[in-house]
């Protein structure tokens, strides 16, 4: 009967360690609720397994590879410290504090890029990211000042209108257009009561000897013709008549009575010569007073 209860006792306590939690070290009565085993010192700490790895693919440890593994690495020839099992990579992975990971990114990551048609990929240690879209090739041209990119085979549209060249009466130099070529063609210059034309910053010019700018009537075409042909090369007087006066002195001295004209209040008059530098009206254009007398003599 002591025997029986004996073996009951022991199946209780047997039972409460084995869904107990467990505590080593100081203040074993306080564990974390969520510990399964906790591990409390401030003088003591937890030393791992030390194996000795010298191949950090191969799993040396009793059994089936399992994730969670934790080891030291004291002996082998993989580098020292402490490494966990990683079923994804199939290998054991050394952890590594933010200063050596600086160095072993530095000497041991290897990375490659490249370019098919459009796309661009990047593989780091082996493993490749998506493809990105680039820009391989780029080219320009210009038809008929009408300007096209063709980017990856594929041309812009619309196209975009440039200037590329100039002509008649046109010089582009340095991406500046400006006037100073040869016209090429006839060119029309249409202006208006509104919309007039004008031409500002002219020198002085010399009636003697210049050629004067004409257009002709019909079709507005520019010509040049020498002031002497247009009786340019002139003298004139005005003079105001008293009453009654019919005798007036000329600009300069006659020599072809062909080359004078004489006005009187803007009509032309006849006249007869005096002497080498007056000539008189003819009667029916005697003067009155104020009557304004204007004779224009060429040289």
């Amino acid at each position: 009967m002591k025997n029986r209860h004996f073996l009951l006792v022991a199946l209780l306590v047997f039972n409460v360690s084995v869904i107990a939690q467990n505590k080593i070290g100081d203040n074993p009565t306080v564990i974390q609720a969520g510990s399964l085993l906790e591990l409390e010192s401030q003088t003591k700490g937890l030393r791992l397994p030390r194996i000795e790895l010298n191949d950090v693919h191969a799993w040396t440890l009793d059994g089936t590879a399992v994730s969670g593994m934790l080891i030291s690495n004291e002996t082998g020839t993989a580098p020292k410290g402490i490494y966990y099992w990683s079923p994804d990579s199939v290998q054991w992975v050394r952890v590594v504090n933010s200063a050596e990971f600086k160095t072993l990114v530095a000497s041991n990551t290897i990375v490659l890029n490249n370019s098919s048609g459009n796309t661009l990929t990047t593989t780091v240690n082996g493993v490749t990211g998506q493809g990105v879209n680039i820009v391989n090739s780029n080219s320009l041209n210009i038809n008929n000042g009408q300007l096209t990119s063709t980017v990856n085979g594929v041309e812009s549209s619309p196209a975009v209108g440039v200037l590329t060249s100039s002509d008649n009466g046109m010089v582009a130099t340095n991406g500046n257009v400006q006037l100073g070529g040869v016209l090429t063609k006839p060119t029309t210059l249409s202006a208006s009561v509104a919309n007039t034309l004008a031409i500002t910053g002219l020198q002085e010019g010399d009636v003697a000897t210049d050629s004067l700018l004409v257009a002709m009537p019909n079709d507005g075409v520019l010509k040049k013709v020498s002031s002497k042909t247009l009786g340019v090369n002139e003298s004139k007087t005005i003079e105001l008549a008293t009453e009654g006066q019919k005798v007036f002195a000329t600009p300069l001295v006659i020599t072809d009575l062909k080359k004078i004209q004489v006005f009187r209040n803007g009509i032309s008059v006849e006249f007869t010569k005096v002497d080498d530098t007056h000539i008189e009206l003819e009667p029916q254009s005697t003067c009155y007073a104020n009557d304004e007398i204007k004779i224009i003599q060429l040289l």
